[in-house]
């Protein structure tokens, strides 16, 4: 408390008691004159005593809580405007100059242009690769690449005899592409030749059997292959996606065998909000001329769908129908086209579908497949009815990845190669059509860059509960494994050396053959192991060498009946890039 306080509050006590003793003294006064005056006329004189002090008591005033308001029945609403006239003040400001800012342009990344690869082996197999691309540029991209690969030695086939079972096999393409703002157009041409023998027949034959190339068979398929395609690369949601493409393959031999083969589609797709819708439309032509048999077939495919994505789902619904036109006559296939899948926490995948597609068979599709192809006779299209998957797929971490499958299929007139027993030889293959049900099982394990180590293991099993053809009942997927199994491991030992390993395993699987009372009998094709390893050595920067040792257990593989190839085999060869 501060002094001036003080004072005040000892100042005002001393007032009052002041005026306390003067109230007194004058009561006092007042008294005794009024007893003198008594005394003299009736008492006399008189002493009073006072004991207590005097107490000033006041009342506690209220204070009014409230202010007086004047009720006015007049109420003034105000109503007033009022504008601002804007005034332009000149001012003068020349700003100082400055020097523009230099920018160092990004250096463009060292792209080698093309590559050179050389390589020899036992077995006189020589192999040789080439590809040149023009230097980057925004608008176009254009280049060439040819390969030879060809081996002329023997091996022993069954009977411990050795056979020429050589092949000699060319390619060549040109391709190009051509950049607009919003699409896309590239092209390609391309040229195939395939020299094949046909060298495998049954030792155990009666007579004189080739053994030497120039007493076997053989026989050179060729291929013209030219595609255009044009595609829409705009990310605008507003546009219409496209993807038109033309392929026409033109397929011949030696004996005047031949192919014209005609695919034209186009995909159209819109983007929605998380989602979109499309069509997919082909047309398929058809002519195969082979052995003096002739056969036309085309088709009309239109498959629509709509696709429908978030974080957590993807729904793929559609219709695929497929218009068949053999001869003179029509089929008409309709199929679902449903995908369910469940992204959960981005690690694991869970997904089922449910689908059905028609597969066109021809030379070109069935020669790819066996090149030691005889006659197709009446060429059938393979009705994949229904098919049927349920899965799941995910990684583990950033550098693991798996997937697990398992698949139920209903397959009408699937195809199998059988030997054609009108040949002498029997050494080459005909097509059989079979209706099938079958269960298959899929998985795959892929690790990548873990301590400079990658693999990838995969691999299939196969069952066929129901098999039946026209004629037959019971029979085996004839040349069809029942399990096959890859693995495939890179590691880079250091920053100039690294090493790789594959390995193949396909298991038993059955060959079609007769006794002498045309009685069918299932020859047995023993399981296929097959190990390989390479190695590379880099010299310099765009200079190596590598090393390819081919079928390390020496095995006679059967992969068609009769047709065994080479045993172990070394490739060494070197890699310039430029």
């Amino acid at each position: 408390m501060s002094k001036s306080k003080i004072f005040n509050d000892n100042h005002i006590k001393g007032i009052m008691m002041n005026s306390k003793s003067f109230i007194i003294a004058l009561v006092l006064t007042f008294c005794s004159i009024f007893s003198f005056s008594q005394e003299e006329s009736q008492l006399g004189t008189q002493s009073i005593t006072i004991y207590t002090d005097y107490t000033i008591v006041l009342r506690d005033a209220s204070r009014v809580q409230y202010l007086p308001v004047i009720v006015d029945t007049i109420k003034v609403q105000p109503n007033f405007k009022y504008a601002i006239n804007p005034v332009v003040f000149n001012t003068i400001f020349t700003p100082t100059l400055i020097n523009a800012a230099s920018l160092k342009e990004e250096p463009s990344p060292s792209l080698d242009r093309g590559h050179i690869n050389l390589g020899i082996g036992n077995y006189l197999s020589p192999r040789i690769e080439v590809f040149y691309n023009t230097a980057y540029t925004k608008n176009y991209s254009a280049g060439v690449y040819a390969r030879h690969h060809s081996a002329h030695g023997r091996s022993k086939n069954s009977d411990g005899k050795k056979v020429y079972n050589g092949f000699n096999t060319n390619d060549a393409k040109i391709y190009g592409q051509k950049f607009f703002d919003y699409a896309t157009l590239s092209g390609d041409i391309g040229f195939r030749s395939n020299e094949i023998f046909y060298y495998g027949y049954d030792p155990e034959l009666p007579g004189s059997l080739p053994r030497d190339r120039n007493e076997m068979e053989s026989e050179t398929w060729m291929l013209i292959n030219p595609k255009v395609n044009l595609s829409s690369n705009t990310i605008y949601t507003n546009m219409l996606n496209y993807d038109m493409n033309i392929d026409y393959k033109y397929l011949f031999n030696t004996n005047a065998d031949k192919h014209h083969g005609l695919r034209t589609g186009v995909n159209l797709f819109k983007a929605l909000k998380n989602s979109h819708i499309g069509m997919d439309v082909k047309y398929i032509y058809h002519n195969d001329n082979i052995k003096g048999f002739e056969n036309t077939e085309s088709f009309l495919i239109m498959n629509p769908y709509l696709k429908r994505y978030s974080k957590e789902w993807q729904i793929i619904a559609g219709i695929n129908t497929n218009i068949e036109f053999p001869k003179d006559t029509s089929i008409f296939h309709i199929y679902p086209n449903i995908l369910i899948q469940h992204n959960i926490s981005n690690v694991i995948i869970p997904y089922v579908s449910f689908k059905g597609y028609l597969e066109d068979n021809c030379i070109y599709s069935v020669q790819r497949i066996n090149p030691y192809i005889q006659r197709l006779g009446n060429i059938e299209s393979t009705n994949y009815a229904q098919v049927i998957d349920l899965g799941l797929k995910g990684n583990i971490s950033r550098n693991i990845y798996f997937h697990i499958n398992g698949n139920y299929s209903k397959i009408d007139n699937m195809m199998f190669f059988v030997n054609d027993i009108s040949e002498d030889l029997n050494n080459k293959f005909i097509t059989e059509y079979t209706n099938v049900e079958r269960f298959s099982g899929y998985g795959e394990i892929r690790l990548k860059d873990i301590s400079s180590f990658n693999f990838l293991l995969k691999g299939n099993y196969y069952y066929y509960s129901y098999i039946r053809n026209r004629n037959n009942f019971g029979e085996k997927p004839w040349h069809m494994p029942n399990l096959d199994i890859s693995f495939t491991t890179e590691y880079q030992y250091t920053r100039d050396i690294k090493f790789g390993m594959d390995f193949y395993f396909i298991g038993e699987r059955f060959a079609k053959e007769y006794d002498e009372n045309s009685n069918i009998i299932e020859k047995k094709l023993s399981p296929i192991v097959d190990i390989n390893l390479y190695g590379e050595y880099v010299f310099a920067q765009n200079f190596s060498s590598f090393i390819n040792l081919n079928n390390l257990l020496g095995q006679k593989q059967y992969v068609w009946n009769n047709y065994h190839s080479y045993g172990f085999n070394v490739l060494l060869g070197i890699k310039y890039s430029f």
